[in-house]
């Protein structure tokens, strides 16, 4: 790979933040997402691209905002790869993942450092809205709330059980070891798994927020779910026995209804566009269900090559 700029970053200091955004073809986007991190008020912040595109992204990153680090790798790669790589140059106490489409508030960098000096969570997350929401179509609001929705404002300040990973954040000590970084690829939900069995806490902090941004064209994104159900459940049961994984394949059929309960049981209490939600209903289900098929055959065969087909 290389890389262009350095962005230097007093590591020494106790707020110094590195963000990490690892993206594929996201020239439509890119460019909206970093002017959101490039704006004053956000200093001493290394803000860290890791690229694998096509479609000139790389040089869009570079010719227009020349105080980004930029990596890029001409082979695709897949979304953990290229965020582990990227983690891997991260050089700041906090180390924040977002997307290409994530549209960071003017005080997301304030607020960062606000909660990871106030809790000892070595993991944060925050709350995700939907760009532009009044404007956004049906296909569009059921991707959000598919994906997003439990995670839209208001988000209630304290410890969970789940956060975004298009709005994350991590203490150093959390993602290395010493100089060493912890993970080659980095699985959010492997991650988490582990820094809770270590005894920490994944924490909720509402004042965190991002915008969502995402034009993905709704049969991308439906194909996309079999994969990435896949790819969970071929990595989740990677070493376990036969009879677990026969039991997580007949409880398969269940999924796309549990799914739904968890996802909407926590967006329906925030009381808002509680009319988008039912509007959605049945193609949510059906992002679920495919989902679910996914997971249905990780269990059965494994991830195959799933796994590297995940790049949003």
């Amino acid at each position: 790979p290389y890389a262009m700029p350095e962005n230097p970053l007093n590591t020494a200091g106790e707020d110094s933040v590195s963000v990490v955004i690892a993206c594929r073809n996201a020239a439509g986007v890119i460019g909206k997402c970093l002017e959101r991190l490039c704006q004053p008020g956000m200093e001493n912040l290394q803000i860290i691209v890791a690229d694998c595109s096509s479609d000139g992204t790389s040089v869009l990153v570079r010719d227009r905002f020349p105080q980004v680090q930029l990596l890029h790798w001409p082979e695709p790669l897949s979304l953990p790869e290229l965020r582990g790589r990227g983690i891997a140059e991260a050089g700041g106490r906090i180390i924040a993942l977002i997307d290409p489409y994530s549209l960071v508030a003017p005080d997301w960098l304030e607020q960062l450092r606000i909660a990871h000096t106030s809790h000892g969570s070595v993991v944060i997350g925050g709350a995700v809205d939907l760009y532009q929401e009044e404007s956004q179509g049906i296909l569009a609001w059921a991707q959000y709330l598919n994906e997003y929705g439990m995670f839209m404002s208001p988000v209630i300040e304290g410890e969970i059980e789940i956060l975004p990973g298009s709005n994350i954040s991590y203490k150093r000590e959390a993602l290395f070891l010493g100089e060493q970084p912890r993970y080659q690829d980095f699985w959010k939900t492997f991650v988490n798994t582990r820094v809770e069995e270590a005894g920490g806490r994944l924490w909720q902090s509402p004042g965190i927020k991002v915008g969502l941004l995402k034009p993905i064209g709704f049969w991308r994104f439906f194909f996309s779910r079999f994969s990435h159900g896949r790819c969970y459940a071929g990595m989740r049961c990677a070493n376990s026995p036969n009879a677990e994984r026969v039991a997580r394949m007949l409880s398969a059929p269940l999924l796309p209804f549990l799914l739904q309960y968890r996802w909407g049981r926590r967006y329906w209490v925030k009381r808002r566009y509680r009319g988008k939600f039912l509007a959605t209903l049945p193609i949510q289900l059906l992002l679920f269900s495919w989902w679910s098929l996914g997971e249905f055959v990780g269990y059965m065969a494994g991830p195959g090559n799933s796994c590297s087909k995940l790049h949003f």
